[in-house]
């Protein structure tokens, strides 16, 4: 199969792209650098050049906070980039399916608590949630007007190396600086906060079984259907440090926009035949060892 992944140069493009070349996929990868998808007329020759049999859409504006300092170029990112990749699938003779990556942040914050399916409703808390949804009902639209293949999947809280600016990695961060003889306290923002956190292994592993299996028209939630407390986090983190440290809440890294339970349902991607492997303990470590350079 020939697979163009968007997005190539990010977390979790980087690992899609080498996982699909190992198992003996054609990949061509697309980084901005390569194909900038807010322009148009690069995207259609580009993609025409490329006649993929699939297209996995995971370039993004994907911050949150950034959404809020700049909510247009967010939606000229994430809404126009998906609006010209659309237009340049429908111009092929045979247009390729197209896999394009959500979020975890369209969907409303469940009252009770409860892992999050598919189905529930949609209520994003950032301008990077909202456009995530005007992309996917755009595409909905071209599936019904020009009988596009499009599947639709929603990541979760996907963590391991190579991620900056979560807060696994922003632990191990510190938590290396405290070891080399900084500050021995770890500033530290809401620890009761609840997150479904799977390894990035898992979570492209889930992506392989949607590109081999996913149905036309459906979404999949990418989840390992456990919340994870931030305070959990800390805890591992505290036991593979090499150091003892203290810990101070810091109010600069409160974020009370933010839901505070977010758990997914991954009841449809089990049914396609995926499980996770990778236990939190193991990503954490991962990660502390990327922090610390070995």
């Amino acid at each position: 199969m020939k697979v163009v992944v968007t997005g190539a140069g990010g977390f979790i493009g980087s690992y899609l792209v080498r996982a699909l070349a190992d198992r003996g996929d054609a990949v061509e990868g697309w980084t901005r650098a390569a194909v900038d998808l807010t322009d148009r007329g690069a995207v259609v020759e580009a993609l025409g050049r490329a006649a993929p049999d699939a297209v996995v859409h995971l370039a993004a504006q994907s911050l949150p906070t950034r959404s809020w300092e700049d909510p247009a170029e967010t939606y000229r990112v994430n809404l126009g980039g998906a609006l010209n990749l659309l237009e340049a699938a429908r111009a092929l003779a045979q247009a390729p399916r197209l896999l394009l990556a959500g979020s975890s942040a369209e969907y409303a914050e469940p009252p009770d608590g409860r892992p999050i399916a598919e189905a529930a409703p949609l209520e994003p808390d950032s301008p990077y949630g909202a456009s995530k949804i005007a992309a996917a009902q755009l595409a909905r639209l071209y599936a019904r007007r020009y009988g596009l293949s499009v599947v639709e999947f929603r990541p979760f809280s996907l963590v391991g190396p190579r991620k900056s600016g979560d807060v696994c990695s922003d632990f191990a961060r510190r938590i290396v600086a405290i070891e080399r003889g900084g500050e021995a306290t770890l500033r530290v923002g809401d620890l009761g906060r609840v997150r479904d956190m799977i390894d990035v292994r898992d979570g492209v592993a889930a992506l392989l079984r949607i590109v081999d299996a996913g149905a036309a028209g459906e979404v999949y939630n990418i989840a390992g259907g456990r919340g994870i407390r931030i305070g959990e986090v800390l805890e591992v983190y505290r036991g593979l440090a090499r150091v003892p440290f203290a810990v101070a809440a810091d109010p600069a890294l409160m974020r009370p926009a933010e839901h505070r339970v977010k758990i997914g349902d991954p009841a449809k991607l089990r049914a396609l035949g995926w499980a996770p492997r990778y236990a939190l303990g193991e990503t954490l470590q991962a990660i502390l060892a990327e922090a610390r350079g070995a």
